[in-house]
């Protein structure tokens, strides 16, 4: 029986006290083939338990524990001649205050000293430091030490989340951040130090993980010999798990906190199997590779959950991965915030969008819209759908796109000065979920209209209507809310089903038309059961596929507007 490691990020842990371990080292050969390596994934991919990984493997202190922590993993059997060769020098920033710029250089100085005191504490190392206020300075202190000791073994630098507390920084704003990075800022002048070691001393290898390249790009001349791997076709499925671990993963005998063995079914590894592919997978980090991956944490979120009764948990999101409309809008407003707007309207609204992959993102000086994409990218809110001449990107889940509707509601709702009444919202999805109508929802959505209605720059059309209802519906965790979902050969325009822990009775369809005002009340009337009779057929083609067939409690409306108002709505 195995338990489940969530939010455990210690490799010997994990194979020690019997956790659940995706095995991952099957990379370390292909890795040794770079010496300088950064790789960059989004937050909760599994990035500090691979550095983990490969602190255990290479550390010359650990080598009579090589058998019993590799056992039965890919590398075991055929071990690289550099297994346990190195010094592991390991930085974790992860845990820096943000409030301020001395609160950071302080945060950022007392880290630094850490690391360097657990080094030459745990290599036995009779190595003082002179005193600084400097982290740069004590780096170069220990590295030159190190290099006059004449070592049997060179330094592997592994650093984690080195981009952790820069992006905070620029959340705020470019001042703070451009502080830090550019030219005499503590962080650059610190990866000057392993820059000048790596060409010249002592540090023969390092790997360095994070999330955003902008902190890397901005102090590029400081430090650019590291090789990005990170869109690299090899690696594309290092970190997160793909489908074929997924479905490993849920034939494991696990335990839960009663102590007791908890295994599925066949069935119900396809009940969950199915629900993770929809809501955590769908990334793809290269445009040269077609195996998309799973957020990791997400998944041990999930299954903790779920094995304790074997129950779907109601929350299909962690509420400590802290992933939200904020996030987007902090990189939208960075720079040119009008036109990243914009991009952020054309992805809910078409589900793809195309542009370029930044190789360099200098804020100082650029920020346009392929940039923006770029840093969405880079925190797991666009993914790769294709590439060609220009890529092409989309959401990769459900759990996203919802976090993108609710942020471009928010949005809208500030620029047309109209606010959704947050009690009236509930009400209306308390209706759906016990009394199977849809009459305060249409209500809700006639009263956005009508304020809408003088604005010239709103295009009305049954595309907008759609996306009023989809701001109302995405703010609850009682439905999954697809639009344009695929029925057979054609797109439904709103579809509610229930999330596994919902407490709905009640599944909808709503298909939605509109007509535009005219000057005949006969005309309009014989255009609204045109446009009602087209739903009613579009409808009942829809209900002809088995996902929709199948579902008891399934309701389905045809909803036509006239301008702001319902002018005609039935169930079918």
């Amino acid at each position: 029986m195995k338990m489940i490691p969530y939010g455990e990020s210690h490799f010997e842990t994990i194979r020690n006290d019997g956790f659940l371990y995706v095995d991952k080292t099957q990379f370390i050969r292909q890795l040794e083939q770079t010496r300088r390596i950064i790789h960059l994934r989004p937050r909760r991919f599994g990035k500090s338990l691979f550095i983990s990984m490969l602190e255990c493997y290479y550390d010359v202190n650990r080598a009579d524990q090589f058998d019993d922590l590799f056992e039965g993993l890919s590398i075991k059997e055929n071990p690289t001649d550099n297994r346990n060769n190195y010094y592991i020098l390991r930085f974790n920033f992860s845990g820096i205050q943000t409030t301020s710029i001395e609160t950071i250089n302080s945060g950022f100085f007392v880290a630094v000293k850490s690391a360097l005191e657990i080094f030459v504490s745990k290599y036995q190392f009779k190595i003082e430091f002179e005193k600084t206020h400097l982290a740069s300075e004590l780096l170069r202190q220990l590295l030159t030490e190190l290099e006059k000791l004449k070592l049997q073994h060179k330094v592997y630098v592994l650093i984690d989340e080195y981009d952790h507390f820069t992006n905070a920084v620029l959340n705020e704003g470019l001042e703070g951040f451009m502080t830090l990075v550019t030219r005499g800022g503590m962080v650059r002048s610190f990866y000057e130090v392993i820059k000048l070691n790596c060409e010249q001393g002592i540090v023969e290898r390092f790997f360095m993980t994070g999330v955003m390249s902008i902190s890397l790009d901005s102090m590029t001349s400081g430090f650019n010999i590291g090789t990005n791997m990170s869109t690299d076709e090899r690696f594309a499925h290092m970190m997160g798990f793909t489908s074929e671990e997924v479905k490993d993963l849920l034939k494991t005998p696990m335990k839960n906190s009663d102590e007791q063995q908890v295994v599925l079914t066949p069935s119900e590894r396809d009940d969950v199997y199915d629900i993770w592919r929809e809501n955590y997978n769908g990334y793809l980090f290269s445009e040269a590779s077609s195996t998309k991956v799973f957020n990791a944490t997400l998944i041990m979120y999930y299954l903790q959950r779920y094995i304790e009764g074997k129950k779907h948990p109601r929350r299909l999101i962690d509420p400590n991965l802290n992933q939200s409309g904020t996030t987007i809008k902090n990189l939208a407003e960075l720079k040119n915030r009008e036109a990243n707007y914009q991009v952020v309207e054309e992805i809910v609204k078409e589900r793809t969008i195309s542009g370029n992959l930044s190789p360099f993102m200098d804020v100082d000086k650029k920020y346009d819209e392929n940039d923006f994409m770029t840093a969405l990218f880079s925190i797991g809110f666009l993914t790769i759908k294709e590439g060609a001449t220009s890529t092409k990107f989309k959401m990769p889940n459900k759990i996203i796109e919802a976090i993108y509707v609710n942020y471009l509601s928010e949005l809208t709702q500030k620029r047309v000065g109209y606010k959704l009444d947050t009690r009236a919202q509930g009400l209306a999805i308390d209706e759906m979920g016990e009394d199977g109508r849809i009459d305060q929802l249409n209500q809700l959505v006639s009263n956005f209209l009508a304020h809408l209605s003088g604005r010239n720059e709103i295009k009305f059309d049954e595309k907008y209507i759609q996306l009023l209802y989809l701001f109302i519906l995405t703010s609850t965790d009682q439905y999954v809310i697809y639009d344009e979902f695929p029925a057979l050969r054609g797109y439904s325009d709103v579809v509610a089903l229930k999330t596994p822990g919902s407490y709905a009775k009640y599944e909808y369809l709503i298909e939605l038309k509109y007509v535009k005002k005219g000057s005949k009340s006969e005309a309009i009337q014989a255009r609204v059961d045109q446009k009602f009779s087209e739903g009613v057929a579009q409808v009942t083609a829809y209900m002809k596929d088995q996902r929709l067939r199948n579902r008891c409690e399934l309701k389905k409306f045809v909803v036509v507007f006239v301008g702001p108002k319902v002018a005609k709505m039935e169930e079918i």
